[in-house]
């Protein structure tokens, strides 16, 4: 006879720990299989058949064995997608799977585990909490509709602050209750019918636009009800004024992509590869010259991040420890890019904001150029006086002699 001693909740993370205890009479060994709800359209699709030996315990008499599926469930990486991000509140599809587990002992008896597992995970320190407090962080936060319930790692507090060109869809599990969200200006939004545990984005900048063209007001706080109670509230700031407009936009901890500014000064560095000459014959010399191959570079930028509050540099830890991180430019262009810092240092109890210098690495090595993308409009329209006597055109060149028309 096998028995549960510990099994994972109904949800699980996969970077966490996805642990099962069994308890057996004997040492015989216990056979188990892992299946996934569904791989290449093959529904219920078996990952992994394995054995476990129990071992005894002396103090009760009673084998056990453990096993932890975590890294098993990891390797199958779902490629997350909001299905109509122009929607005020989208469900986002292949963020979270099912998936069962099943043991059977050499007498025939049989144990059965249904979860579904969610990308990312969450601190050793959490971690530990939680489990002295016996219970996880699906009940504790993500599925508590008391606390902040958004799949963010700026904050677990009630107030969430992110700048206007920070915004990005904030993702949660959906419960079978009404949410609602009142602006500064009394306004309400109330989000759609939802299916009980699926994943949902909120598009704040969607709701901002749904604000303006009917109301004529941008809001810039939000407060978010439950059930028609207030539970937690979000504060959209101003960007800082900065002549660089560089974003960092990663994946979070909870595998959501969010946003970070960068505003101090940024400095090209690009790194060359060596030369790679060689030794040609020349026909018309009758001898060997020197040829060279296209050089690659790599683009490096270096860059202060600009000044950060306590809260962003805790956040900016998520974003160094990302596996998945893009440079947002300028033009809107997006880049992958590796993020390194020499000195990540900050004030535990700050009285002013500071600032760190990265190292963004653009992952592509590249032997060919192309000049940044510009759709601008053309500064005159066909037809009219390009220059004017006495006056400058869009360059700055001064024409006093005669006007030259296109015509």
């Amino acid at each position: 006879m096998i028995a549960f001693t510990k099994q994972p909740p109904a949800n699980v993370l996969v970077n966490n720990p996805v642990l099962f205890e069994v308890e057996s009479n004997s040492m015989g060994p216990v056979r188990y299989t892992v299946r996934i709800e569904q791989y290449h359209g093959v529904a219920n699709y078996v990952i992994f058949n394995g054995v476990l030996l129990p071992v005894l315990d002396i103090a009760t008499s009673k084998y056990y064995s453990s096993l932890n599926i975590s890294e098993l469930l990891r390797s199958y990486l779902l490629q997350a997608s909001i299905s109509n991000p122009a929607q005020l509140v989208s469900r986002v599809d292949n963020f979270s799977m099912g998936f069962s587990v099943n043991f059977q002992d050499g007498y025939g008896y049989n144990l059965s585990y249904q979860g579904k597992f969610f990308q990312g995970g969450i601190g050793k320190k959490m971690l530990r909490y939680l489990n002295n407090s016996n219970t996880d962080i699906f009940a504790y936060k993500i599925q508590n509709t008391d606390k902040q319930f958004f799949l963010t790692t700026r904050t677990s507090g009630r107030h969430i602050v992110i700048k206007e060109n920070e915004l990005s869809p904030l993702y949660f599990i959906a419960t079978n209750k009404t949410y609602v969200v009142v602006t500064e200006y009394g306004q309400t939004f109330t989000f759609p019918a939802m299916i009980t545990g699926d994943i949902y984005a909120f598009n704040i900048e969607v709701l901002r636009r749904l604000s303006y063209n009917t109301y004529q007001k941008i809001p810039a706080f939000l407060g978010i009800l439950v059930d028609g109670r207030f539970v937690f509230d979000i504060t959209i700031k101003e960007p800082s004024k900065s002549p660089n407009k560089y974003i960092l936009e990663f994946r979070n901890s909870f595998s959501v992509f969010e946003r970070l500014e960068i505003t101090g000064k940024a400095n090209s560095e690009p790194e060359f590869a060596e030369d790679n000459a060689f030794m040609a014959y020349d026909r018309h010399i009758d001898d060997y010259v020197e040829q060279n191959n296209r050089l690659g570079i790599r683009e490096i930028i270096k860059a202060e991040f600009g000044y950060k509050s306590l809260e962003e540099f805790l956040f900016m830890r998520d974003m160094f420890q990302s596996d998945k991180r893009y440079l947002i430019g300028p033009d809107g262009t997006r880049h992958e890019v590796r993020i390194s810092v020499e000195n990540f240092s900050h004030n535990l109890f700050p009285t002013d904001p500071g600032s760190v210098q990265l190292t963004i690495r653009l992952v592509d090595n590249d032997s060919n150029y192309s000049p940044g993308i510009d759709d601008s409009l053309p500064d005159f329209n066909f037809g009219e006086a390009i220059w004017l006597t006495g006056n400058t055109n869009g360059y700055g060149f001064l024409f006093s002699d005669s006007i030259l028309n296109t015509i």
